[in-house]
């Protein structure tokens, strides 16, 4: 047979009030009713649940076992449809939302276009972020992040970090060079990632799952790097240290359309696979406008043909 909510509530309304009589007032039931239940239970259980006399009532070793697991099942059951709720009338819910600071001008404005459009009654607040911030906020046992979700480059599926959660590719963008004027590069049309094994190349603080994938340390036919590791979080550090050294900076082809600086070209780069732009969030996340935000942008992102 199988085991009823009925039943469960009538364990846990009698074990909190001790008494069939108000058990049965708090569940709009007989006292004969709350009885039967509760045999009915422990007729599942194989044991007594409760000691009864004609003065009192009490869990008995069983009972105050099942009491602790079936209360807290119950409450997390109670938590689930509260959050479904909210989810399904998001009237007044707030989403924050970040955007990687080097994205395509494009995609911030689409994806919460098309999620205030799926979600009329929800608010979105937009934040702009480097990439880089990703990091400091999974920094530490105590993940602190600033954002509910965060679309940025993500060039993997999965992570080790803990409270990391990745979702499916929105965007692939083909990649690019950022060069001082100066440099042997900066006239070419297009550079090949197996010439840049001849000149420096910045390599920004990134875990090394991450930055691997953002500046391989050897080029796809087998020729090292020379990495100059940098402490620039931002993109105006990065613009600076460019113009002002001979260094050349792996970047995306949708900078050419956002950042302009006197002194640095952004030049199309050949010989490495795009980059996917993917939204992450933190797994410990209990806002299920999170996951609400991530089905509309998938879907905007295949309408709008970015994952092709």
């Amino acid at each position: 047979m199988n085991l009823e909510m009925r039943e469960i509530e009538a364990f846990l309304t009698v074990a909190e009030e001790l008494h069939f009589g108000r058990a049965g007032e708090r569940l709009a039931l007989s006292t004969s009713r709350v009885s039967a239940l509760i045999r009915t239970l422990e007729r599942r259980a194989g044991a007594a649940l409760f000691e009864r006399t004609s003065r009192n009532v009490r869990l008995t070793r069983a009972g105050e076992h099942l009491f602790a697991e079936f209360r807290a099942a119950y409450v997390r059951i109670e938590r689930a449809l509260a959050d479904v709720r909210d989810a399904a009338d998001p009237a007044g819910k707030v989403i924050r939302v970040g955007f990687a600071t080097t994205l395509p001008e494009k995609v911030p404005g689409a994806l919460v276009q098309a999620f205030e459009q799926a979600y009329p009654q929800a608010r979105v607040v937009q934040y702009a972020a480097p990439t880089t911030d990703l990091f400091r906020w999974l920094e530490g046992d105590r993940p602190s992040w600033q954002v509910d979700v965060f679309a940025t480059w993500m060039p993997v599926e999965d992570s080790p970090e803990a409270d990391l959660a990745i979702g499916p590719v929105l965007q692939r963008v083909r990649r690019a060079v950022m060069l001082g004027v100066q440099h042997p590069l900066a006239e070419r049309a297009v550079v090949d990632v197996e010439d840049l094994a001849d000149h420096e190349v910045v390599y920004p603080q990134l875990p090394g799952w991450y930055g691997a994938a953002w500046t391989p340390q050897t080029t796809p036919g087998g020729r090292e790097l020379r990495l100059r590791r940098v402490n620039a979080e931002y993109i105006e550090d990065v613009l600076r240290l460019v113009a002002e050294q001979q260094l050349a900076h792996l970047t995306f082809a949708s900078l050419l359309d956002s950042y302009h600086r006197p002194g640095v070209v952004v030049l199309p780069l050949i010989g490495l696979p795009p980059m996917p732009i993917r939204l992450v969030w933190p797994r410990s996340s209990r806002n299920l406008l999170v996951q609400a935000f991530a089905d509309v942008a998938s879907d905007c992102a295949r309408q709008a043909g970015w994952q092709t």
